[in-house]
């Protein structure tokens, strides 16, 4: 019978170092003084500030796999280009999903609609008498403008 790990914050502080340095967790979880991939997940499920940990860890580790891409890229040969171009293509997929404010895809609404409400009303003219008046000193009633 196996002795049960509990989660310390030495213990937590490891698990998300190894993470922030670009190491997977499944590779972690071999090492022998450290828990199960379970139990870690585990503690994932049930520890919401461990949980937050690991996250930002995996960011971290996400930008360290980025920069060790940038090593690879700059002492690649012409052989390792098929494998270099597929491990970027994960790498690059793994940023915009862990990383979606630096290196998602940009979506952008743009609306430029402009709606204008005017209340137009008719021009009127002076009908009275004195400026109307005909021949005949009776008034006209003009018709309004359009």
């Amino acid at each position: 019978m196996t002795k049960e790990l509990t989660l310390t914050t030495s213990l937590s502080n490891n698990i998300c170092q190894k993470l922030m340095e670009g190491k997977p967790l499944t590779q972690i979880c071999q090492e022998k003084h450290l828990p199960s991939l379970t139990t870690i997940y585990k503690w994932i499920n049930n520890n919401p500030s461990f949980a937050k940990q690991i996250t930002q860890a995996r960011k971290v580790g996400c930008q360290t796999y980025l920069d060790k891409m940038i090593t690879e890229l700059e002492t690649a040969s012409h052989k390792d280009v098929p494998i270099l171009r597929e491990k970027l293509h994960h790498y690059r997929w793994l940023a915009q999903k862990l990383l979606p404010a630096l290196y998602g895809d940009k979506q952008e609404i743009v609306q430029d609609t402009k709606i204008e409400i005017t209340w137009q009303q008719p021009e009127i003219k002076d009908v009275s008498p004195q400026v109307v008046a005909g021949a005949n000193g009776l008034a006209r009633v003009k018709e309004f403008e359009k």
